[in-house]
């Protein structure tokens, strides 16, 4: 008896925290709200988590540097901006979209360069991206959302393969992509270096600001990808529409157990932080919550995995 009684405890700590936290929220909502568990809800949930979820897992590469990217929010909104502006100046709308996200990958170059050549910390230096995206996406559209007609944005957004809709294949294509990545290359391997004793790693003769430069430029990539995807939801460009992002985005990375500053985590655990927020969120709207409330409520998360996850890496030290 004892011995299973040690098993099931075993058990019940090998759980992360955030899976118990999805189960009481699943639980209250569905009890303040008939159809929060119904299949069409949840597929919703799914969809609109893809933007925020490849944001994330970008996000989550740069924390596992010991770094946080401040400007992958400013990237998604320039890439919805660029790809529309790019598609009214004559460009064919398909080879605009790559050419919008190449965008985001250099401004994800410029950030890992400031960061590793120019030793500037990445809060500040991609907090001063982030004013310097933000404030051209508002430069270029006059502060207003620009719009252009084509099927494309619809077709990818609503679409669906096998009953999934198409961004979950995308989102579903990016994690396995990423996780090789990280979890099968060398490239993945100095990441954690990175994370944990970047100086060691120098010394042991790995080009450090090269991983850095890299790893800067992949987040950039998904979150280009992010702003594709994110401008098929609202079929138009729009300077503001990943305001804030990064912050949900970190607050994803803890929530998953990837620790800031020590190199320590993954994108699994990014993947249910991401769906913890927006099943929340899901879970708000369809209980009445205002808007003003629910970003209050998302705040305070947020605030609360940061301090969480210092006072565990003050408890490991």
């Amino acid at each position: 008896m004892e011995k299973n009684n040690k098993k099931w405890k075993g058990f019940l700590g090998s759980v992360p925290p955030i899976v118990w936290m999805m189960i009481i929220m699943l639980v209250l909502f569905s009890a303040a709200a008939d159809n929060y568990l119904s299949a069409q809800n949840l597929m919703n949930i799914l969809r609109q988590s893809v933007p925020l979820l490849i944001l994330a897992i970008g996000q989550t590469m740069i924390v596992l540097t010991g770094g946080t990217d401040l400007s992958l929010g400013a990237q998604v909104s320039f890439v919805t901006v660029m790809w529309i502006l790019l598609a009214q100046a004559g460009m064919n709308i398909y080879l605009a979209a790559p050419v919008a996200v190449c965008f985001a990958l250099l401004i994800g170059v410029a950030n890992g360069l400031l960061v590793s050549k120019g030793k500037v910390p990445a809060f500040i230096a991609t907090f001063g991206m982030q004013n310097i995206v933000n404030s051209i996406a508002l430069v270029l559209t006059l502060g207003s959302s620009i719009y252009f007609s084509h099927h494309v944005f619809r077709n990818v957004y609503e679409s669906e393969f096998l009953m999934i809709p198409t961004p979950i294949w995308i989102a579903v294509a990016v994690f396995a992509g990423s996780w090789i990545l990280l979890y099968r290359t060398q490239f993945g391997t100095n990441i954690f270096g990175l994370g944990g004793n970047a100086e060691a790693l120098s010394l042991a003769g790995v080009n450090t600001t090269k991983y850095y430069v890299k790893t800067y430029a992949f987040a950039g990539l998904l979150a280009g990808i992010a702003g594709l995807i994110t401008a098929c939801r609202v079929e138009s460009g729009q300077p503001t529409v990943g305001s804030g992002w990064e912050f949900e985005a970190v607050a994803a990375t803890i929530l998953g157990g990837t620790s800031l500053n020590e190199g320590r985590g993954g994108i699994g655990g990014t993947v249910l932080g991401v769906l913890f927020l927006n099943m929340l969120r899901n879970g708000l709207n369809i209980s009445g919550v205002s808007a003003m409330y629910q970003n209050a409520i998302i705040g305070i998360i947020v605030l609360g995995a940061i301090v969480m996850d210092a006072l565990m890496r003050k408890g490991r030290s």
